[in-house]
């Protein structure tokens, strides 16, 4: 199982007033108005959730404890 990849995805949940500008590189799963109370004012804005694609890998022990990961991995 050493060095196997798998795609999955991550969801993330969040609150924004510029939809257009946080959402344009990901795949929107819901948004919905909402207005909510910020130190006494009231803000207009989006509820949103989106969905990005992420590689998660499985790491042996042995590649973990003996410095082979930088070796391997171009981050």
């Amino acid at each position: 199982m050493e060095g196997k990849e798998k795609g999955t995805t991550r969801r993330h949940t969040f609150f924004c007033i510029n939809k257009e500008r946080h959402t344009a590189s990901s795949k929107v799963i819901d948004a919905q108005r909402k207005e909510i109370d910020v130190f006494g004012r009231r803000v207009r804005g989006w509820i949103v959730t989106t969905e990005e694609p992420v590689i998660d890998k499985d790491i042996s022990l042995d590649e973990s404890t003996h410095g082979a990961i930088p070796h391997r991995d171009p981050e």
